[in-house]
């Protein structure tokens, strides 16, 4: 019983470690980002056994050395069955990563490119060049995958709430502004221009755990005496963005309007 214990318990362990260790491994450069991917749902995707039902390994192994541990506490040896408990919140903490991002790619329109402009989005230069999959062209006429309707429409129907924001503050004195909230929000800036509509600001954002780049673009031009902003943001490589880009838009705009009088 020992030694069953023990190797479900490193069962469970391994599964947790091999989600652990796919954004990591991805960031370093040790793998694609699509072999990152395939590790997570080889150990956490449902297999189907003799056809009546499915298991998720990672659950599966989970659940098995917790229930050896709880055996080992009462039977002894107390130690092993520490360990075993150990294991499977390790993995079951861990089999909950794909679970969620499974969620988000079902809750958000598969789609990797946000903008407030739909008809002139803010253009991404500093950036075009760089190592990318997705062009930095805004393809908002393209069908979203499966589907039979557009990124422009597919974003409009899920964040109707992204639109330019009109800010009471001249052009020089946003800029300053934006200069500071960028970086505030994890960002590095790689480009600014003063064109004749205003000023063109780039900066990218890097996830923690995977190392994914996105574009973010901040287009400031004057109303008077007020200055309009329109951001666009993107994943540079991926299908789904699961939502982040939205995200990251609100949160900006929500710091900049509190951040202006």
């Amino acid at each position: 019983m020992r030694v069953l214990i023990t190797l479900l318990s490193l069962a469970a362990l391994g599964c947790a470690l091999t989600i652990g260790i796919a954004g990591p491994g991805t960031k370093m450069g040790w793998w694609e980002y699509s072999d990152g991917f395939s590790m997570m749902r080889t150990v956490a995707s449902p297999i189907d056994v003799f056809g009546f039902f499915s298991l998720s390994p990672i659950f599966t192994v989970a659940g098995l050395s917790a229930l050896g541990g709880l055996i080992a506490l009462i039977a002894r040896p107390r130690g092993l069955g520490v360990f075993a408990m150990l294991a499977a919140m390790a993995a079951g903490g861990a089999g909950l990563v794909p679970v969620k991002m499974r969620e988000l790619v079902a809750a958000n329109p598969f789609i990797h490119d946000v903008t407030t402009d739909f008809e002139n989005p803010p253009a991404i230069i500093a950036g075009a060049e760089k190592a990318r999959v997705n062009p930095p062209e805004y393809v908002g006429d393209t069908l979203v995958r499966n589907s039979e309707i557009t990124v422009a429409d597919a974003q409009r129907q899920a964040f109707p709430d992204i639109e330019p924001m009109i800010v009471n503050a001249g052009l020089d004195e946003t800029r300053e502004i934006v200069r500071e909230l960028l970086p505030a929000m994890g960002m590095e800036i790689i480009g600014e221009t003063l064109t004749d509509e205003g000023w063109h600001i780039e900066a990218t954002y890097t996830s923690f755990w995977y190392g994914f780049i996105d574009d973010f673009v901040v287009r400031l031009t004057p109303e008077g005496s007020m200055t309009r902003v329109d951001v666009r943001s993107k994943s540079r490589i991926g299908g789904s963005d699961l939502g982040a880009n939205a995200k990251r838009v609100r949160a900006f705009f929500e710091k900049l309007d509190a951040a202006t009088p």
